[in-house]
């Protein structure tokens, strides 16, 4: 029978068939290479960091060391102005909701293939509408870390450097025999120091051999503990003061008692400097004493004038300084009263001389 060479239509149909399920079968490998969680919603979530340490798309979000994620993106945020880069990651929504702007975010290593992943410290409270876009921390590398080594060692070398030298401290005392033989020559003489102090030799010696120094301390120990005893056992001074609370007590009172006399006497100080009190507006008013200023110059612009009117009574200007330094105007006077004190008595005697009465 001889075959034939044209293709039917089932077999077309078989191929398609075949195709669209390989089709369909790497489509679904895509997605869950893409996706942690495929029937989880998820939202998408942005952070910006100026070094991503070779972090690559695909790579895992981890929230408190839980898988929430995947990076989906990395690449420069705006690279004609800044250098930051900005990652986009597909995270599940419900543990996004604990990452606010106290969160940690920062690019970790795993394993020894040297794996980067995102990892997040959640934040302290659980935001119902969370955020999306958030600022990622750098963490220091390797190659920062051998800079820094680098950079410590090449002044650890400065150092050995200097040291060989001969310069500083340092240098001197490795360099420098001096030091060495200063030290010999203390060596040698704490072994005679010792060897005197061992033979008995000046006061350490004779406090390391003689046992009476030890004694006397002993002895004074004894009577310190003897007297003590005395104290405590006798009903003294001493005593009194050490267990009696009397004069504590005493004390106590005394300060309270001078504390409120403090009191009374800042109270009183207080009344006395008002305003309301006599001592208080002689101590505050200025009026008094401007009057008092006032009064005592016109006091003395009196004693002034009364000094000047005595000069001049004195030098016998005026009727006053007449009356003082003239005596011919005292005779005159006196005379006038002499005239006057007779005519009163010639008047007495003979009225009708001087006063003459007529009814007609």
């Amino acid at each position: 029978m001889q075959r034939s060479n044209q293709i039917g239509w089932a077999q077309v149909r078989a191929g398609v068939f075949i195709m669209v399920t390989l089709l369909l079968m790497a489509g679904a490998i895509f997605l869950m290479g893409q996706k942690t969680k495929l029937f989880t919603p998820t939202s998408r979530l942005v952070v910006t960091m100026d070094n991503v340490v070779g972090l690559k798309e695909g790579a895992p979000v981890w929230l408190a060391g839980v898988d929430v994620g995947v990076v989906q993106q990395v690449g420069f945020k705006d690279p004609r102005n800044s250098n930051e880069v900005r990652i986009e990651m597909e995270v599940e929504r419900e543990a996004l909701k604990k990452v606010g702007t106290d969160s940690r975010i920062t690019i970790k290593t795993r394993g020894l293939m040297g794996e980067k992943y995102v990892d997040i410290m959640p934040s302290q409270h659980y935001h119902a509408v969370p955020g999306n876009n958030f600022r990622g921390q750098s963490v220091h590398t390797l190659d920062d870390v051998a800079q820094k080594a680098g950079v410590t060692f090449e002044k650890l070398n400065s150092i050995v450097d200097s040291v060989q030298s001969g310069k500083g401290t340092l240098g001197l005392l490795a360099t420098d025999t001096t030091l060495y033989v200063n030290a010999v020559k203390l060596s040698d003489e704490l072994k005679i120091l010792a060897a005197n102090i061992n033979n008995g030799q000046g006061t350490l010696g004779r406090l390391a051999r003689s046992g009476e120094p030890y004694d006397r301390l002993m002895q004074i120990l004894a009577r310190a503990d003897k007297t003590l005893q005395d104290i405590q056992a006798s009903d003294g001074s001493l005593n009194r003061l050490i267990y009696d609370k009397t004069l504590y007590t005493k004390l106590v009172a005394l300060a309270d008692k001078s504390n409120q006399a403090a009191d009374d006497v800042r109270e009183l100080n207080r009344k006395l400097t008002s305003r309301d009190s006599t001592i208080g507006m002689l101590l505050n008013d200025r009026e008094l004493y401007d009057r008092s200023v006032s009064l005592l110059t016109r006091a003395d612009r009196s004693m002034q004038d009364l000094e000047a009117v005595s000069a001049r009574i004195r030098a016998g200007e005026g009727t006053a300084g007449k009356l003082i330094t003239e005596k011919e105007l005292y005779d005159k006077l006196n005379r006038t009263v002499d005239a006057l004190e007779a005519l009163v008595t010639d008047i007495r005697k003979n009225p009708g001389r001087y006063v003459k009465l007529s009814l007609f």
